[in-house]
């Protein structure tokens, strides 16, 4: 019987680990394979699979409403009104905002490389007898994986 489970590159994994070969399971009956990460291209429209929680549509337009109110405020006192000025600040603010993001993200691109996350992941595969099933999964869970999977062979 097989458990797998995915970690975070942290202390929890290697605390996992020794508490394994603590209860009896040897070296030889645990794997631990490091995951590289793919290198993906910058998008500027994120589905829910693939999003990384920072949407540069979603931060751009909140910053284009903030300069079209300042904009719209102003407007009352410059030439052209307030609603040509609230059209200007909403795309002077969205523009601006989409390409700074876009040039950061860039930026940390090239300086981390192909992992903008920092540590990768570790899938953790340990080979084990059925009576020791629940137990392996307590470990694994105290210390905090990711995810747990049993694979019956």
């Amino acid at each position: 019987m097989y458990i797998i489970a995915t970690y975070r590159h942290s202390l929890n994994l290697e605390l996992a680990v020794a508490r394994l070969e603590e209860q009896g399971l040897g070296k030889a009956n645990i794997m631990a394979v490091p995951l590289q990460c793919q290198r993906t291209s910058v998008h500027v429209l994120t589905s829910l699979q693939d999003t990384d929680g920072v949407g540069l549509v979603g931060g751009s337009l909140a910053f284009g409403t903030a300069t079209m109110v300042l904009a719209t405020i102003y407007g009352f006192v410059w030439y052209g009104g307030p609603i040509v000025w609230g059209l200007i600040g909403l795309f002077c603010g969205t523009g601006l905002w989409l390409t700074g993001s876009i040039i950061f993200r860039k930026r940390n691109w090239e300086k981390n490389g192909a992992c903008n996350t920092g540590f990768g992941q570790i899938v953790l595969i340990i080979r084990c007898e059925p009576v020791e099933l629940q137990m392996v999964k307590n470990i694994l869970a105290d210390n905090m994986a990711q995810a747990i999977g049993v694979l019956e062979r």
